[in-house]
C-alpha cells in the first residue's frame, strides 16, 4: 500500500550489511548484530491532517515542514508486490508488469543507465502513435535530468505485502480504456483462489512469502544490490488480540527475507507495519494491521498489545527468528531497558 507519510520508529543500532546466522538448534536464525529493526505507522492515518477539525501541530508535523539537517541519509520508498508469471510463456508479461509497477520509480534512480524502463518507453510510444498522438504520452527525460536523478537515493526503501500472477493473451484486447495505464501495460494479474488470505475478510492480501524473496533478489540483480530498507511489511487481521495469522505471516516473511540475505541481498533494516491499528485508506478501520489493537469504541482509544507484539518484542530482544516461539501473554508488556 502506498503511504505518503511514514513515521518510522527504529530500534537503533549501528548500520552495516551482513548475513543471518543459522543455528543448528530448532531452526533458529540469528540476525547480524548490526541489523536494524523498527515499527512503522503514519501520523496522518492515526491523527488526520495537521490543520483539520481543530487538530494542532505535533512533532511530526513540525519535522515534515522543516528543512532536514545535513549529514543524514535521503532515500525513496516504493511499494511493490512480486509479480510471478503464470507459466514460462508469460515470463515477459510478468517482467513488463514489474517494470511498469516498480521499475517506473526504481529504474531512473537505481539502474546503471537511469531513465524510464525501456519497455515503458517502447510500449507507450507505440500506443501513443496508434492513438494519434504526435509524440509519446510518456514524458522524456533530458540527459541532464537522467544524470540528476540517477543515484540520487542513499537506500532502496521497500513496502511489500503480497504477490500476484501475471499473464498476457487475447482476452486483454479491448479490456481496458484506451489510453490508460493498464492498457499501456497490457498485462493481466490475479491471485489464485487457493492462496491463503491473511484473514477471512481480506480481498487482496494473500500470504505468499516466497514472493518476498524473489522480489529482493530481483532488486539485487537489476539495480546493483543497493542497501534495502524494508519500510513496511505486515498483514491485516480482524478484531482480537490472538492474531496467530499475523505471527505466522511475520515468521514466514522474515524467513524469506533472511533467505534473500543469505543469497547476497543487502537488506539492512526491517520495519513492521504497523505499530497500531489505523485508518487503512479504502478499507477504513476494517483491516487491522497493528501490533497493538486500538479500541475505537471508547474515547480513550485504548491500545492493547496483541500476540504479535509479544512475538516482535522477543525478536528484537534476541535478534533471533525462532519459528517455534510462543509468547506468554499473561506477562504484562513492558519496556526492556537496553533493548
Amino acid at each position: 500500500m502506498l503511504r505518503a507519510i511514514i513515521l518510522t520508529l527504529l530500534v537503533i543500532s549501528t548500520l552495516t550489511s551482513g548475513s543471518p546466522v543459522k543455528s543448528k538448534r530448532n531452526g533458529l536464525r540469528k540476525f547480524p548484530d548490526t541489523f536494524r529493526f523498527g515499527t512503522a505507522t503514519a501520523s496522518y492515518q492515526v491523527e488526520g491532517a495537521w490543520n483539520v477539525d481543530g487538530k494542532t501541530e505535533n512533532i511530526w508535523d513540525r519535522l515534515s515542514h522543516t528543512k532536514p539537517r545535513e549529514g543524514g541519509e535521503i532515500g525513496i520508498v516504493m511499494s511493490a508486490g512480486w509479480i510471478e508469471p503464470e507459466s514460462e510463456e508469460h515470463a515477459e508479461a510478468a517482467n513488463d508488469a514489474l517494470q511498469f509497477d516498480l521499475g517506473q520509480y526504481a529504474h531512473p534512480i537505481f539502474s546503471e543507465n537511469g531513465d524510464w524502463p525501456q519497455v515503458m518507453k517502447d510500449y507507450i510510444s507505440a500506443k501513443s502513435a496508434a492513438q494519434g498522438f504526435y509524440r509519446s504520452r510518456l514524458p522524456q527525460f533530458t540527459a541532464e535530468e537522467v544524470a540528476l536523478i540517477k543515484g540520487s537515493s542513499d537506500f532502496f526503501g521497500l513496502n511489500h505485502y503480497t504477490t500476484t500472477i501475471a499473464y498476457r493473451n487475447e482476452s486483454l484486447d479491448g479490456l481496458h480504456p484506451s489510453p490508460s495505464y493498464p492498457d499501456d501495460m497490457n498485462t493481466g494479474q490475479y491471485q489464485p483462489s487457493n492462496w491463503v488470505g491473511s484473514y477471512p475478510g481480506t480481498t487482496w492480501l494473500k500470504v505468499v512469502p516466497w514472493g518476498f524473496r524473489k522480489l529482493l533478489n530481483k532488486i539485487r540483480e537489476e539495480y546493483g544490490n543497493p542497501p534495502v530498507y524494508i519500510t513496511e511489511n505486515g498483514c491485516a487481521t480482524g478484531v482480537g488480540l490472538m492474531d496467530d495469522n499475523r505471527v505466522a505471516y511475520y515468521k514466514a516473511y522474515l524467513a524469506s527475507m533472511m533467505d534473500a540475505m543469505d543469497e547476497g541481498c543487502d537488506v539492512q533494516l526491517y520495519t513492521a507495519w504497523s505499530l497500531m491499528d489505523n485508518f487503512e485508506w479504502y478499507f477504513g478501520y476494517d483491516d487491522r494491521f497493528g501490533l497493538y489493537e486500538v479500541d475505537y469504541n471508547v474515547e480513550e482509544r485504548t491500545r492493547t498489545p496483541r500476540k504479535s507484539a509479544y512475538f516482535y518484542k522477543e525478536l528484537l530482544r534476541t535478534r533471533t527468528l525462532d519459528p517455534s516461539y510462543e509468547p506468554d501473554m499473561s506477562i504484562p508488556m513492558e519496556i526492556d531497558i537496553g533493548h
